[in-house]
């Protein structure tokens, strides 16, 4: 696939996360897809994981939205800086409802393998999202 092609898939991603759409979002992946990140105790593979992973977010943030800030694609990885919004309404890491609105920046890099995300690492400040919900203090 091009380079162009990948970076289509990739806005389709992003706006099946916005639609809250995990049968959307998982025509995207491959089979063996994997997703990791340093704020999941292991690694998420294959498509049921993936729309658990969803859920989750989605239960947390009921109107979690995704704005692409900026895409890079070289060969088969694209590069995505993100902004993710919503207000907290259900749990999330062990944190229960504040019913505080959240504004986090992250960044994607998915690898792709026959016009498919294959393998996602994403990055993203866990420690801003917890000072905005009020449980992990600010710097002072």
């Amino acid at each position: 696939m091009s380079e162009q092609d990948n970076l289509q898939t990739t806005r389709d991603t992003f706006e099946a996360w916005n639609a809250h759409d995990p049968e959307r979002y998982v025509k995207n992946l491959d089979e063996k897809w994997i997703a990791e990140s340093d704020t999941m105790p292991a690694p998420v593979s294959g498509h049921a994981a993936a729309k658990e992973f969803m859920k989750t977010y989605l239960t947390a943030f009921p109107d979690l939205r995704f704005d692409i800030d900026q895409m890079l694609a070289s060969g088969e990885f694209v590069v995505t800086r993100w902004t993710a919004s919503g207000i907290h309404r259900g749990p999330l890491m062990g944190i229960l409802p504040t019913n505080r609105k959240s504004v986090t920046h992250g960044c994607s890099v998915s690898e792709f393998k026959q016009g498919k995300q294959a393998h996602d690492w994403v990055y993203w400040d866990v420690a801003n999202m917890l000072r905005q919900l009020g449980a992990m203090p600010g710097l002072q």
